[in-house]
């Protein structure tokens, strides 16, 4: 088989691929796009971390092709309802140039099989169920980075998201599954040298670190932050009138109108 794997060199995807240049023989075409709400200086540090976890999976695993590629459509803002029938909104047009070039690419590298990062933490939002569609047209398997077997997910009429939602892994259990070396390269921010004091990264980070202090594990810590952000096997306890992303809370009325990130009240920021 030959599947197709985006990769941007997180958690999610640098865990994708280890499993499937591990645990199979399949044939890997790996893709990165940059992505354009991002400062240039955020995705220069992703690239540049990005072609070291390449080299690092070529030399310990086997050999696959990596291609650095565009996008087919722009980004746009497209604020819609983070969950059908929800109140509260989020950027829907950042995900739109993925699922709309997933096909495009599937047909471009002749591939058998998709493999995407959904993970845990992403059934937060209906975003997924809401783009599959563009997914499923490319009319070959699909795999999600947090199904725990390697077995395609369901499409049409038989994909059910809240049932999905209750199985999948997170990605503090998927960074601990990883060498680490790989670790090391996967995380996106460190709380000993970001500087921004809201980094809802960096809390998430020392938040983990935490748990493991206290002997837990990033399993753990997924369930924890699921069951706190009402995703999950907990999506069905989130308010549609007043859910926010994650289960978070907004920084101010200014933040709000300019649909900038929440406060997770369950995280440690400082």
């Amino acid at each position: 088989m030959k599947i197709l794997i985006p990769f941007s060199g997180g958690v999610n995807s640098t865990y994708t691929m280890w499993r499937w240049l591990t645990e199979t023989d399949c044939e890997i075409v790996a893709r990165y796009a940059t992505e354009e709400f991002e400062k240039d200086d955020t995705n220069d540090a992703a690239i540049e971390k990005l072609k070291k976890t390449v080299q690092f999976l070529k030399s310990k695993t086997r050999d696959f092709v990596f291609e650095e590629i565009n996008w087919t459509m722009e980004y746009k803002k497209d604020f819609i309802p983070i969950r059908e029938g929800f109140k509260s909104r989020y950027d829907i047009g950042a995900l739109r140039p993925r699922y709309e070039t997933y096909p495009v690419w599937v047909k471009e590298t002749d591939v058998d099989a998709i493999s995407i990062g959904i993970s845990l933490e992403n059934t937060a939002s209906s975003f997924h169920d809401m783009l599959r569609e563009h997914l499923e047209s490319a009319k070959v398997d699909i795999y999600l980075a947090g199904t725990p077997d390697l077995e395609p997910v369901p499409t049409g009429d038989d994909f059910d998201y809240d049932e999905i939602a209750k199985t999948l892994t997170g990605r503090f259990e998927q960074y601990e599954f990883l060498p680490d070396e790989l670790k090391v390269l996967s995380r996106r921010c460190h709380t000993s040298t970001c500087k921004k004091r809201q980094c809802r990264d960096c809390a998430y980070w020392r938040t983990y670190e935490r748990f493991v202090n206290a002997g837990k594990t990033g399993r753990d810590f997924d369930l924890y932050c699921a069951e706190k952000g009402s995703y999950g096997p907990w999506r069905h306890e989130a308010d549609p009138k007043t859910y926010m992303y994650r289960g978070g809370m907004h920084r101010s009325p200014i933040s709000h109108a300019r649909g900038e990130q929440t406060i997770l009240p369950y995280l440690d920021y400082y």
